[in-house]
């Protein structure tokens, strides 16, 4: 959806007089690095606490270039049980392994009432889990594959886009997290801290927050996502 996203805004944007080239690299490390080498001047993969915890580790200097363009809820999916009822003891479900969506993920669980979270915490690991009502198992896998192991889980927490791009129903959650947490973590166009203020970066949010773009996120997940054009 992503490639086809920046498509849709293609022929508005370089109507404003630029030239836009479409790179598709999954690894959003080596994404957020080639900003920072100069080989792709923006992404369009990330939420502002993925890139605060990669500014923190690699010292980068990356920044949104506006405000997100669309959020999506993070959602419970399974391909062995129809209900988070149904979810019991022992049980395996897949988390991503990166710290901001681990943290997302696991207050995720503890809102529908399967793990228990100590307070006082910004981010979260397996470590601030005071009580796993159902002993758990939380394994921490890639975010993009928890789709395709669905098989070998009971379930999984991942974004609808990741459903979407393995072939399967973005809109098939047992759940979603809640709303509020979703514009929490909307997905942003990041640029190198230099360009922030540069007419390009401007003029490419502005195309972003365009009906195109928006028509492309409702076709690929429907409820599962919002675009900026309605909040």
């Amino acid at each position: 959806m992503k490639e086809e996203l920046i498509n849709a805004i293609k022929e508005d944007f370089e109507a404003k007089g630029y030239t836009l080239e479409v790179s598709v690299i999954e690894d959003p490390i080596v994404s957020n690095n080639a900003i920072e080498e100069g080989s792709i001047e923006a992404n369009f993969i990330q939420h502002q606490a993925y890139m605060d915890n990669f500014n923190e580790e690699n010292s980068g200097d990356l920044v949104p270039a506006g405000d997100s363009i669309y959020y999506t809820c993070f959602g419970l999916y399974s391909n062995k049980l129809k209900s988070v009822d149904e979810i019991g003891e022992g049980m395996k479900i897949g988390i991503p392994r990166d710290p901001t969506n681990r943290s997302r993920a696991l207050r995720f669980l503890a809102a529908e009432g399967l793990i228990t979270l100590k307070d006082g915490f910004e981010e979260y690991s397996q470590l601030e889990i005071e009580e796993n009502k159902f002993n758990l198992e939380l394994a921490e896998v890639d975010s993009e594959s928890i789709p395709t192991i669905l098989d070998d889980l009971d379930a999984g927490v991942c974004y609808p886009i990741a459903m979407q791009e393995a072939g399967l129903d973005p809109e098939s959650a047992l759940a979603y997290d809640p709303t509020e947490v979703g514009k929490e973590y909307g997905i942003l166009i990041a640029v190198k801290e230099e360009n922030k203020d540069a007419q390009w970066a401007k003029d490419l949010q502005e195309s972003m927050g365009g009906e195109a773009a928006g028509a492309v996120i409702e076709d690929h997940l429907g409820s599962a996502a919002v675009h900026c054009s309605k909040y």
